[in-house]
This record gives structure tokens, sequence and C-alpha cells, in this order.
């Protein structure tokens, strides 16, 4: 029964670091939270990056928290995409894969190219 209660909600962000729902290695890491749920991209809730863990894929290209995630590969982040489908059609990914995120830090706009790392244990 390991791993088969996850509560996602709204407000509660997802670890890409290790998934609380999942005991799937298929999946590599990023090492960010990012908001996960019924949820949907608005004006007022925008795709952000509330969590970045240190020596992870993410950390080492810059991420930080605060970032909002704008476009992932050729996909721009828009109003009315649901948060689920973000995470696991977009940032999710197998290790060694590579995934390419735009993000808007202040006035800022930055590329990372980052390349997803295996799980551990």
């Amino acid at each position: 029964m390991k791993n088969t209660f996850c509560i996602l909600s709204f407000l509660i962000p997802v670890i890409l670091l290790f998934s609380a729902c999942s005991s799937d290695k298929a999946n590599g890491i990023l090492g960010i939270e990012v908001p996960v749920g019924n949820g949907k991209v608005t004006a007022d809730t925008p795709y952000m990056i509330s969590g970045v863990y240190e020596d992870t894929p993410a950390y080492n290209a810059g991420i930080k928290p605060g970032d909002q995630i704008v476009q992932i590969n050729d996909m721009p982040v828009t109003n009315g995409m649901k948060f689920d489908e973000i995470f696991s059609q977009h940032l999710s990914g197998k290790p060694g894969t590579k995934v390419t995120i735009y993000v808007k830090r202040g006035v800022d706009n930055m590329i990372f190219e980052i390349v997803r790392a295996e799980r551990g244990n």
C-alpha cells in the first residue's frame, strides 16, 4: 500500500524531486515545486515555481522560486490551462531528456535548458 494515498489540491505543490503519488522511477526529476491539482492558469494564478531544491538540475540551471513559467518547450502556458496537465504532459519526462523552460523573473525573460535527472531511492 506504499504510495497509494495521495491528496493533491489546487494550492498544494507537487515536488518534482520526489513524487508523493508514484513510485514509478520512469520519470526524471527537475527539482522544482509547481502548482498541481484541478486549478487553472489565470491572470490571478499564473504558473509559478514555488520552490527549488538544492543540487538538482533546476537549481544548477539557475531557476529560482518566484519564477513564472510562461512556456515549456514549444508550448506557451496560457490562461485556462490545467495545472495537472501542464505538469504531467510537459514537465514530466524520462531521465536524461531535456526540457526548455521559459520564465519571467520580474521584468526579465529567461530561458533554461534542463536535463532531467534520475530519481534517488
